[in-house]
């Protein structure tokens, strides 16, 4: 019978690379069928018992792309390499990119999965994070998420949703990691931030249950992350093993309430952290609660057993330092994820396959534990016409979809644009009475985070100059060192001060420091009158810093559809409608619940 299922199985997989394997990497979507959110989660489809234990083992392995290393392994062959490590798929992020350039990206990505299908005998899912939109030239830029909540709509989260599922497809993605579901609890969390929808459980579950919807309604897998919370601690799990503090019956109010919502509406993966819940957990390990990725406690009696999620438990990246440590080696600690609840291991060791069959065959570790993970992904990926006969590989989108889509993201960003305080009315900005400007950009600058942010402040002030205002960029004010004071402002009608500080950009907690942190000095030195603090990044900035500024916005993200948004309300051409989705009283924050 197994042989019987096993054939089954091949037939569909060869009509489905035979499907696949045309010269074109474009194709119209065929795969109509809705998996949204009123479909609920099934693990009725068993064709996964016929495929072979380290297939099965395969279907767990979610891996970075690495031509070389995977030629290695099969001995300069691709499908050599497949029959070996039957992977379930690729996360296509950073290490596909390597020797590639910018403008060959589009094409690269498309030709990537295309070869890799071909490849392999069983089908593939290839996943990304995607949170503020496909990052690849020609895609459509959206801001982070936090201008979602700002935005305030509902309808705006779905479409935001869908038209992010629709360029995935165009790319062959057909997972996406995100939403952040965490919530902003505390503004010196370097990880949530403007990733995060709002410090509101409530506003969480109505909009991003809409994008959701809008993701897997356009045939994507959506992943709410990072159980069993972030945004309490003010550590980063990237780091080390952070922690949600919160007493259990206050967690069920915020971040479980949040969970349980989504998982109801039917989201098809969860994304647990490398993050503690003290007040659930009993065991210790040297007198610590072991992160989520590593806990069976939160991930099989928590997550699947009282909150009911049938889906995928997708592990954030294993090379993250709140993951390692904990073993004696990283395949340990791979393993032991796997025994503690993990259905789909991200970026782990080519060996984890080795090693999971051997004990597997030694009876040190229960069969059924792999079947329930297998059975999950074959599931999932079957929800998402991965195993339909005539799938499309690549779905390409229309060019008035795209015009769509951009006038989305524009929707959005016009929503979202907030203003904090403009307490002596001077706003909206004139050519004539404030034609003389100055535009300063307040961002760091390090290996980690390269200059970007600078240079997309810089373009703003450009895009200032074409409305007709005389303007002056500075990166910084010195107030030590370049003879910086208060009668140089006499030379500008206003000065923008323009601030950002966002995750990893570099590494580290969201304050400013260094020259930065003097040039909060030096603008707090300044005649007020003059001058306007525009946040890009943290929205915390402005009353950490600022406070005696009369006239702040928040704008949640440093794209250039952002500023664009920013030029109309700067100069009077649409109103600010944005609404806080986090309470920006610093002092209260101390008191996290």
């Amino acid at each position: 019978m197994k042989r019987v299922f096993y054939f089954i199985v091949l037939l569909l997989t060869v009509a489905l690379i035979i499907s696949c394997g045309g010269n074109s990497t474009e194709g119209a979507p065929t795969n109509k069928k809705n998996i949204g959110m009123a479909s609920p989660i099934s693990l009725s489809d068993t064709t996964w018992k016929a495929l072979t234990l380290r297939q099965k083992i395969g279907q767990l392995m979610l891996v970075l792309p690495d031509h070389q290393k995977e030629l290695k392994l099969g001995d300069g062959s691709l499908v050599t390499f497949f029959k070996r490590y039957p992977v379930s798929g690729f996360f296509m992020g950073w290490k596909l990119w390597d020797g590639i350039k910018p403008d060959e990206y589009l094409d690269h990505i498309k030709k990537a999965c295309f070869e890799y299908q071909q490849a392999s005998e069983l089908p593939l899912i290839f996943q990304e994070d995607y949170e503020s939109g496909v990052s690849l030239p020609g895609m459509t830029s959206f801001p982070n998420e936090m201008a979602l909540g700002a935005a305030n709509s509902p309808e705006l989260a779905y479409q935001y949703g869908k038209f992010v599922a629709m360029e995935s497809k165009s790319v062959g993605v057909r997972w996406v990691l995100h939403p952040v579901a965490d919530l902003n609890m505390n503004p010196f969390n370097p990880v949530t931030n403007t990733r995060s929808i709002s410090d509101d459980p409530d506003k969480a579950i109505r909009l991003l249950s809409q994008q959701i919807k809008g993701l897997q309604d356009n045939g994507v897998a959506a992943t709410v992350k990072h159980f069993p919370g972030d945004g309490v601690d003010f550590r980063d799990q990237h780091l080390l093993t952070s922690c949600n503090s919160l007493p259990f019956d206050v967690w069920k109010k915020y971040h479980g309430k949040v969970f349980k919502a989504l998982i109801d509406s039917g989201v098809m993966a969860i994304m647990p952290g490398h993050i503690s819940l003290p007040s659930y957990q009993k065991e210790r390990v040297n007198g610590h609660c072991l992160p989520a990725t590593l806990s069976k406690e939160l991930l099989t009696n928590l997550l699947k057993n009282e909150l009911g999620f049938k889906g995928v438990v997708v592990s954030d990246a294993m090379v993250m330092g709140g993951f390692r440590g904990w073993y004696d080696d990283q395949l340990e600690g791979e393993i032991h994820s796997f025994l503690a609840g993990v259905d789909v291991l991200l970026w782990p060791s080519y060996q984890f396959m080795d090693t999971l069959e051997a004990r597997i065959l030694r009876k040190e570790i229960p069969i059924e534990r792999l079947n329930d993970a297998v059975s999950r992904v074959w599931n999932f990926k079957k929800r998402l016409g991965l195993l339909d006969k005539n799938r499309q590989l690549i779905d390409s989108v229309p060019f008035s979809e795209k015009q769509h889509a951009k006038s989305i993201s524009d929707q959005i960003c016009e929503r979202a644009i907030t203003l904090i305080r403009d307490r002596n009315h001077s706003l909206p900005l004139n050519s004539k009475k404030d034609r003389k400007i100055l535009v300063v950009g307040v961002t760091p600058v390090s290996r980690k985070g390269g200059d970007v942010s600078l240079m997309n402040i810089k373009a703003f002030s450009d895009a200032l100059r074409e409305e007709g205002f005389a303007v002056d960029f500075q990166h910084d004010i010195l107030y030590e060192t370049q003879g910086w004071t208060e009668s140089l402002t006499k030379r500008y009608d206003r000065i923008l001060v323009i601030i950002d500080r966002h995750m990893h950009a570099p590494y580290g907690p969201l304050e400013f420091w260094d020259d930065e942190a003097q040039t909060v000095w030096g603008i707090n030195a300044m005649p007020k009158e003059k001058i306007v603090v525009i946040s890009v990044g943290s929205p915390y900035l402005i009353n950490e810093y600022f406070e005696r500024v009369n006239t702040c916005i928040n704008a949640y993200s440093n794209a250039r559809v952002m500023q664009t948004a920013l030029i109309k309300v700067l100069t009077g051409r649409i109103k600010m409608r944005g609404i806080s989705p986090v309470n920006l009283d610093i002092q209260s924050k101390f008191k996290l619940y």
